[in-house]
């Protein structure tokens, strides 16, 4: 069985170095695709990510560091990372709260920092949605109007209503983690299951194309790492 990232913290704690290297390969992805979004070179991004990791590392040989999610800790370190950063170029650099895996421990200024960081990914989302789906969503949710109020509208039933907002709201998710996957930064050759990795997460594949995605997660390090990503996305939603 797959060890936890706690286990594996414990374990770098104990002298144990290959743990760590686990824990990079978990989590570079995560700490990249943030750094991403205050260089615009390359060489800056990865030298954000390495001296985060490396702090990161500095913490747990002296028997600190994260006590509960990995990647959460990391990120707070990745953006005092950048903070620094910023304060020695002369920049202003505006860095959220981007605590995405430890949503039960935040607070209400977390909460507000966590919603402007997916804003741009929430809407989208939900552009790429048809109006039907849009409607539908704005009333249930926005205005929390019932079924029999928006059958009137829409010319249904008040039980196609609803059944119709389970799919808008299913098609909700399956788009944003389409657009948190971000197909541009990855490998052309991967591109054909990368665009199929949010359904299959899901569930929402048939059954010759869920084997087919299957065999190349178990083979590609990147498309394997980002279905964990997502993963780890589809629990908060579960939450």
């Amino acid at each position: 069985m797959e060890s936890s990232d706690q286990e594996l913290a414990q374990s770098v704690r104990e002298g144990d170095t290959e743990a760590f290297g686990v824990l990079f390969m978990r989590h570079r992805n995560a700490a990249t695709r943030l750094a991403s979004m205050y260089a615009d070179d390359a060489h800056t991004v990865q030298d954000f990510v390495a001296e985060a990791f490396s702090r990161v590392l500095q913490a747990l040989r002296a028997g600190g560091g994260p006590s509960s999610s990995f990647r959460s800790y990391l990120l707070k370190v990745l953006r005092n990372v950048v903070a620094e950063w910023g304060r020695s170029t002369g920049r202003q650099v505006y860095v959220p709260d981007v605590s995405l895996y430890e949503v039960e421990c935040a607070d209400s200024a977390g909460i507000e920092a966590l919603k402007n960081y997916e804003h741009g990914l929430v809407i989208e989302a939900l552009s790429s949605l048809s109006e039907r789906w849009k409607t539908v969503l704005w009333c249930t949710i926005v205005q929390s109007q019932q079924p029999a109020a928006i059958a009137n509208m829409m010319g249904v039933s008040a039980n196609s209503v609803a059944a119709l907002a389970y799919r808008a709201k299913e098609g909700l998710r399956q788009a944003y983690l389409t657009v948190h996957l971000d197909q541009k930064r990855h490998a052309t050759q991967c591109s054909y299951y990368v665009t199929r990795l949010a359904a299959f997460s899901r569930g929402r594949l048939g059954g010759c194309a869920t084997e087919e995605v299957m065999e190349h997660v178990k083979d590609c390090n990147t498309c394997g790492n980002l279905y964990k990503e997502i993963n780890e996305l589809n629990q908060l939603f579960r939450a």
